[in-house]
């Protein structure tokens, strides 16, 4: 083995150490070490060449490797919609540095844009942002590869695409229904309701255009009203982008007002065959009136009634009348299991005052409300099953 050959021999092991070290700064061990081996027996040359190809790929491997890798957010694809502000950032992290220049191709949603862009090219050195507002459906797909140098120049990753769909914004919610004015004394308890079709995320009561704050369910209830709840109520429905509001509901508090005239049929016992009992309730005058309604089922067991509703439910229509002709319905309130209720404690607590007390983890149903003046329908049945002997009931609270 000659001189010559021993230094080659050493040159081309220095190489192949110093582009693995390089390499490894960024790369698993694991997937060069394969490398490494065979390019101990390749020509200088073909070796360097096969190492500059694998830096050259780097930015393909970057999600894999934990090296450099680009930072989308929101995360391709995007979704947005029409008549939205949106918003879309993406910029490159980690070794060897950030971005200085950005080619930039493809399609961005009409009525965004990218500030700076010119032609493709947009140099910076932050991230780069997409921004507007949408106005036309589609799928739009926009090409980005980032540069080391200004305009363009020392490219050292590998592009890829960002995907922005952009979808119809949703019509405005509707109110179908909107709360009803009453009138209720010192202490009395009052409750307001609504109705809505399409989309809705958010329900915001409230009070003199005043938000109350914890009131977003489908009915507002005030247990206990005093002089200052006393008002103009609105209850605000919206979905992303648009919001409708209801028209005013008010509430006198007023002691002084005859209490209404509850009268209630069709009481009796549901027996088999019968498949659901319609009960009529109709309040008269003035002031609203507070009802516990109850739907029994098991708790006839104790009377010895055999067949009874293993799961009875409770359902409240309001009747929509019109020169004394019923013209239309809304669904106020439903009631499957006692227990599970939005006003639980407040319901358990009324029973308990009237004598009506339910067994702890039941299959009865009940419902407490307060209604203004107007006719309503009590639709019991059974959850479960149609067959069956059950009860409704009801008691005038207040």
């Amino acid at each position: 083995m000659t001189l010559l050959w021993l230094q080659i021999k050493f040159a081309r092991a220095q190489v192949s150490i110093f582009m693995l070290a390089m390499l490894l700064q960024r790369t698993p061990v694991i997937k060069y070490m394969m490398q490494f081996e065979k390019a101990a027996t390749a020509p200088i040359a073909k070796m360097i060449r096969a190492f500059t190809v694998t830096a050259a790929s780097l930015g393909g491997l970057h999600s894999l490797s934990g090296a450099t890798e680009y930072v989308i957010n929101p995360a391709s694809p995007a979704s947005s919609k029409v008549g939205e502000e949106f918003a879309l950032a993406f910029d490159v992290d980690g070794a060897p540095g950030g971005a200085s220049s950005w080619r930039i191709t493809g399609d961005i949603p009409p009525g965004m844009a990218i500030d700076g862009l010119v032609g493709n090219n947009i140099n910076t050195e932050d991230s780069v942002t997409i921004t507007g507002t949408p106005t036309t459906v589609g799928s739009y797909n926009i090409t980005i590869k980032p540069f080391n140098g200004t305009n363009q120049t020392r490219q050292t990753w590998i592009s890829t695409t960002i995907t922005i769909n952009v979808a119809e914004a949703p019509n405005p919610p509707e109110i179908v229904w909107h709360p009803r004015s009453m009138t209720v004394s010192t202490g009395g308890r009052a409750q307001f309701f609504f109705e809505a079709s399409g989309e809705m995320d958010t329900v915001q009561w409230l009070k003199d255009e005043v938000p109350i704050g914890g009131e977003s369910g489908s009915t507002l209830i005030l247990a206990e009203a005093t002089l200052s709840d006393a008002g103009v109520y609105t209850v605000s429905v919206s979905n992303e982008g648009s919001a409708t509001i209801s028209e005013k509901a008010t509430l006198t508090i007023d002691d002084s007002v005859a209490g209404s005239t509850v009268s209630f049929t069709n009481e009796g016992f549901m027996t088999p065959g019968s498949d659901v009992l319609f009960l009529t309730l109709v309040i008269e005058g003035a002031s609203a009136r507070t009802i516990l309604l109850r739907g029994l089922g098991p708790a006839l067991e104790g009377a010895n009634a055999s067949g009874f509703l293993a799961d009875p439910q409770l359902e409240l229509i309001r009747s929509i009348v019109e020169d004394a002709l019923e013209v239309d319905t809304q669904a106020l309130l439903s009631n499957d299991d006692w227990e599970v209720d939005q006003n639980a404690v407040e319901l358990a607590a009324a029973l308990s005052a009237n004598g009506k007390s339910l067994e702890s983890g039941s299959k009865d149903a009940a419902i407490l409300v307060t209604l203004a003046e107007g006719s309503y329908t009590i639709k019991f049945s059974g959850k479960s099953e149609w067959m069956g002997i059950g009860l409704a009931e009801m008691v005038v609270v207040e």
